[in-house]
């Protein structure tokens, strides 16, 4: 059974975060979020998320999308969550170029193969994150 990693904040898990949640399990039969702690979202952001660590966690569990939660690196690209799950695919939003880029180049430097799959965008100019937690 494949293992896929997916990257993502989940601050309040909206019908986009399902529809790539349910896109990402298309590719895997196991699927792991690497959802990061409340710090690193407030350096990522610029702001504070609005919902706990605890809350986004359990939101992706009670979702029943999801195998399992993992918590994301405290130190920003350490990517400790890579050798923990031992990924066979890894996954990203499509807004997420950046962090796309960069797992790239950390595997690159690691000699790894595994690849990176941009998920596609579901109603973007109605769900996404940063438009519903502005409200």
């Amino acid at each position: 059974m494949k293992t896929g990693l997916l990257f993502g904040a989940f601050d309040g898990l909206h019908d986009g975060h399902r529809a790539m949640l349910k896109e990402a399990r298309t590719h895997t039969g196991k699927l792991v979020v690497v959802l990061p702690p409340d710090p690193v979202i407030s350096e990522l952001k610029s702001k504070r998320a609005k919902f706990s660590w605890k809350e986004r966690a359990k939101a992706l569990w009670e979702s029943e999308l999801v195998d399992d939660v993992v918590r994301g690196d405290d130190v920003m690209g350490t990517y400790e969550a890579i050798d923990e799950v031992h990924p066979d695919v890894i996954f990203v939003g499509y807004d997420q170029t950046e962090l796309a880029a960069d797992l790239c180049s950390y595997l690159a430097a690691d000699g790894s193969s595994i690849p990176v799959i941009t998920l596609s965008p579901h109603k973007p100019e109605r769900y996404k994150s940063s438009l519903i937690n502005a409200v």
